[in-house]
């Protein structure tokens, strides 16, 4: 028998010491000022507070104060409350499965106070004079009396002050105001019923009074101009589904501007995530997911939210009854909105395979063809070439056909004629893509070429996009983009904590060909963008650039910050699938491409060409 490996010598195993306990645990519940906030204000409504403020300064690095005005403590019960596992909310393993407050876990206090300075004065409504305790980094606590109004009051400040590693990994104070003022926006959308303030320094930077309508509440939230495309999700059942969702032009690259909220405690959750994207189908780009918030009201001991130490995820009893709920729900909203119907074509363009009415089809079937519609002609806000009024015109055989024929369910467009020649043929070298001859553009989306032994296809917005990728990054490493002022300036909403890392890489930002300044805690104004993009795009490419700031990456190189940003850029000024190309326009790109290394691929990773030899076009047909 091997005998067990012995620790080094002089090691042995050793109890922590308690502040050293405190401080592991700390990394844990406290990631940034906008971590202490969530705490401090999820214990205030736990006591029953009807209205909470909230302080910062220099992004809550120096102080986070919340003051609440709820039933307070006694003073027993405060100094407790800083001891680790302290809680009011339990009292058996069997009470976790049915947990309704938002504190529970008893680590929150005790965790601050071993990472920052701390001073807490709370008094009841029964007593007198109320208590106050201080202390920093470590349990000890000094306590004295205190006269103060009935709640609580308690102020964190100098945040990490014995941590300086942790100090570090802190961004602006912009950057980290922003991020509190995130939860704040969520929690008014999540508790319409509290009176919630945050002061910024000196300035009171958002007020929401109590308000029971859903809409009114998004409308202060989020800003008339989201609020307005916003549309109502209400599915009842064992887990009742409620939201407010945008329409599929207003989108956000990534879920940060997709709020959810289980039980009201405000959640990120991939299943959830997943579930609103799988709705909305191919109305949504890859990586795109709407706007607005979604409430999930769950029944006692189906939903587990012991799983995370910040209390940030759950786990569902039954995720697939979960799942099924939301979309459920989301897709029987789709199938009710006017974006949805306008895409829809009449119904002279398509009868069902087995002759039933057009209205017979289900609503989420319907839901479903618009997702189809939009994905293939993409019908929305900009105009496709062909389209008339957002429906494609009926071919000789559809506008003749009897309404009971049968037919396949798709509406189907007349052909493109090229009013061009092709281009003459020449045997062109390895690379020199201007000397292929042109045959046609096909479903306004595909390059039709042809060199003296294949055919070869080109995905136009690949291509393009690889082009301008290449010119991006030359330009971008050795200066900043052309730019394009705008006559009127274009007022783009985002989040508060984008808004924050707009202001923060400004440096970047210019070099991107873009002048943007902060316009409010939510909106920023462009003056101008990178000269090559189109104005149409302009809204998108900035809410997309604001989210991969966001994101992060200062610790990367240079080089690899400007290539993700360039691929970004390039993708939105670069020709679309649906754009109909003259031969002028094909010309230049592939005169253009002749000076790329496509390597096969545009810089998202997609293929820009594929080569078909006339030989095995012979063999599909059985040509010798």
């Amino acid at each position: 028998m091997t005998a067990a490996a012995s620790p080094p010598s002089g090691q042995r195993i050793v109890l922590l010491d308690p502040v050293v306990a405190n401080q592991i645990a700390a990394g844990e519940v406290v990631e940034r000022p906008a971590s202490v906030v969530k705490e401090l204000v999820e214990n205030a409504l736990d006591s029953g507070a009807t209205r909470v403020t909230i302080r910062l300064e220099d992004g809550g690095k120096l102080l986070v104060r919340v003051t609440d005005n709820g039933c307070g403590m006694s003073p027993a019960d405060a100094r407790l409350a800083f001891a680790r596992h302290a809680t009011s909310k339990l009292v058996s393993a069997e009470d976790l499965q049915s947990i309704a407050t938002f504190g529970f876990r008893g680590e929150a206090l005790a965790s601050i106070l071993a990472v920052a300075r701390v001073s807490l004065s709370t008094r009841r409504l029964q007593d007198d004079v109320g208590v106050r305790l201080t202390g920093a980094g470590s349990v000890d606590l000094d306590q004295g009396p205190v006269g103060c109004a009935t709640g609580t009051d308690i102020a964190v400040e100098e945040l990490f002050f014995n941590v300086p590693a942790r100090l570090k990994f802190l961004r602006t104070a912009s950057t980290e105001t922003g991020r509190v003022l995130d939860f704040v926006e969520t929690l008014a959308l999540g508790r319409r019923d509290l009176h919630l303030t945050l002061w910024v320094g000196t300035k009171k930077v958002l007020d929401f009074p109590p308000d029971n309508d859903d809409m009114s509440r998004a409308h202060a939230v989020l800003g008339g101009g989201i609020a307005k495309r916003l549309y109502a999700v209400a599915g009842q059942g064992e887990y009742a589904v409620k939201g407010l969702l945008s329409e599929p032009s207003l989108f956000h690259s990534g879920a940060g501007q997709l709020r959810i909220l289980v039980n009201d405690r405000p959640i990120s959750d991939r299943t959830l995530q997943q579930a609103v994207l799988q709705s909305y189908g191919t109305l949504l780009e890859r990586g795109k997911y709407p706007i607005g918030i979604l409430w999930l009201q769950c029944p006692a001991g189906s939903v587990d939210v012991n799983v995370h130490p910040a209390k940030s995820e759950v786990r569902f009893a039954s995720q697939a009854n979960v799942f099924g709920a939301v979309v459920h729900a989301i897709r029987d909203m789709l199938s009710h909105t006017p974006w949805i119907r306008d895409h829809l074509p009449s119904r002279s363009v398509y009868s069902t395979a087995d002759g039933a009415a057009p209205e017979q089809t289900s609503a989420i079937h319907q839901s479903a063809f618009g997702a189809v519609l939009q994905s293939a002609y993409g019908a929305g806000p900009r105009q496709q070439s062909g389209a008339i009024n957002g429906s494609w015109p009926l071919s000789p055989t559809q506008a003749s056909a009897p309404s009971g024929a049968k037919s396949a369910l798709a509406p189907v467009a007349p052909l493109p004629v090229n009013p061009y020649p092709p281009l003459p043929l020449a045997e062109p070298a390895v690379g020199q893509w201007a000397g292929l001859r042109y045959v046609g553009q096909v479903a306004n989306c595909y390059l039709v070429c042809q060199d003296t032994t294949a055919m070869v296809i080109i995905d136009q917005h690949a291509a393009h996009e690889r082009v301008l990728f290449e010119r991006f990054v030359v330009a971008l490493r050795t200066g900043a983009l052309p730019t394009q002022a705008l006559l009127i300036p274009l007022a783009v909403p985002l989040s508060p904590a984008e808004v924050a890392a707009i202001t923060d890489e400004s440096e970047l930002v210019h070099r991107l060909g873009f002048d943007i300044t902060a316009a409010g805690p939510r909106l920023v104004r462009v003056l101008a963008h990178a000269a090559l993009l189109r104005e149409a795009d302009v809204a998108a490419q900035v809410r997309e650039l604001a989210a991969s700031l966001l994101a992060g990456g200062r610790g990367q190189a240079v080089e690899t910050r400007i290539e993700r940003h360039a691929a970004t850029l390039a993708c939105h000024a670069a020709f679309r699938g649906g754009d109909v190309l003259h031969l002028p326009d094909v010309q230049h790109l592939l005169a253009q491409m002749d000076g790329v290394d496509l390597a096969a691929y545009c810089p998202h990773g997609r293929p820009v060409w594929t080569r078909v030899k006339f030989d095995d076009i012979g063999r599909w047909f059985g040509r010798p």
